[in-house]
């Protein structure tokens, strides 16, 4: 399920942080028990770059099973110039613009239309240029148990006034017990792939934002983004963290922190419920209807942290490890036939014709199993 399906089905979270008060946020939305299936819209226009819109529907908080795309849309972005540009359909659900050539003052909002005949339409917003990224850093905390992340950032022309982040993260790590051995062809052979070293990846689950209104100068400092637990292991070899910087409209934050408000008025999952919060996309076809999401224009800006410093610690997983058992090469070529561990090292026993192995279990000596991909990122 997508971020803004979470939204309407209780699984969304949105953090919202360092506002006038300086606080981080937590939203629980309300449960969507209704059986219709509204409208959900994520997405922002980046005329620079190819832009993605993904169209789903909202599910019931019990409801199980994949997410409900809206498939076979007709997408359009248009702008108040008369300039109008059809989205392509790339994947289920998704649908994508390349880039093109628009003006700062230039003003888009976006047009759909469904298989089943619904017509939906957002205001009309402005391309709001983003200015770069400062720094993004980081802190230590004294028991070196975790690690908090910050960004900064400046608008000299003091224009932009209201931001939101999120950001990537990837860190590398290693499965506690090392595999050099694989059975190829019925017989014990040294591996050609490592399986040992992977990367793991995590998209924010939270939105953190940013005002300067009560500042003479659009200067935001220290934005706390995230902490990062050491027993985690996300620290104990390489991390980082991919930082998206996008500048707002008054409109959008003032979206965004209504949600933040929202939480504040239900406190917990079982509170009574709140009005309803949608953003600026209406339906044609029943202006009753709501649809969440909010569509904006925005020229994003980016900066990675790479951190190297070691504040690894063992997970529970990890003091659980130990090798199995140590077999002959026949053993071990009739035991994995069930396939139930892997080998990890050769062993030599003195006296012995044949060779013997030390084997290990798979989620201690396989490092796939535990999320990550054995493919070195290109940035790495």
């Amino acid at each position: 399920m997508t971020y803004l399906s979470r939204l309407s089905s209780l699984l969304l979270f949105v953090f919202i942080g360092y506002l006038s008060d300086g606080c981080i946020e937590s939203y629980s939305p309300p449960e969507v028990n209704q059986a219709q299936n509204y409208l959900v819209v994520e997405g922002t226009l980046n005329p620079s770059i190819t832009s993605e819109i993904r169209l789903s529907r909202t599910q019931k908080v019990k409801q199980t099973g994949a997410t409900l795309l809206e498939q076979r849309a007709q997408v359009k972005v248009e702008s108040d110039r008369g300039n109008s540009y059809n989205l392509v359909e790339t994947q289920p659900g998704v649908y994508t613009l390349k880039a093109f050539s628009a003006a700062e003052s230039e003003k888009f909002r976006l047009h759909i239309q469904t298989i089943g005949g619904k017509e939906y339409l957002s205001t009309y917003v402005p391309l709001i240029q983003t200015p770069a990224i400062d720094s993004v850093t980081y802190r230590v905390n004294r028991d070196r148990t975790n690690v908090q992340i910050f960004v900064n950032t400046h608008d000299p022309l003091n224009k932009t006034r209201f931001y939101r982040w999120n950001f990537e993260e990837t860190w590398e790590y290693q499965a506690p017990l090392y595999s050099g051995y694989e059975i190829v062809a019925g017989k014990v052979r040294p591996r050609t792939e490592d399986i040992n070293t992977c990367w793991g990846s995590q998209k924010s689950a939270q939105i953190t934002l940013a005002n300067t209104l009560r500042l003479s100068q659009d200067v935001v400092q220290d934005v706390p983004l995230t902490t990062v637990l050491s027993i985690s292991g996300k620290l104990a070899r390489r991390y980082s963290i991919l930082v998206r910087q996008y500048g707002l409209s008054r409109e959008e934050f003032d979206y965004w922190a209504a949600l933040s408000k929202t939480n504040e008025i239900t406190g917990s999952l079982f509170d009574g419920q709140p009005s309803q919060i949608t953003g600026n996309i209406t339906s044609v076809t029943s202006p009753e209807e709501p649809v969440f999401g909010f569509f904006s224009a925005s020229t994003p800006q980016f900066k990675r942290l790479f951190i190297t410093e070691y504040l690894g610690r063992f997970t529970v997983q990890d003091q659980l490890c130990e090798p199995l058992d140590t077999l002959s090469e026949p053993e071990v070529i009739r035991k994995s036939v069930n396939n139930s561990f892997l080998i990890l090292i050769e062993h030599p026993v003195p006296g012995s014709p044949i060779p013997f192995y030390t084997i290990g279990s798979i989620p201690c000596s396989d490092c796939r199993t535990q999320g990550g991909t054995n493919k070195r990122p290109a940035y790495w």
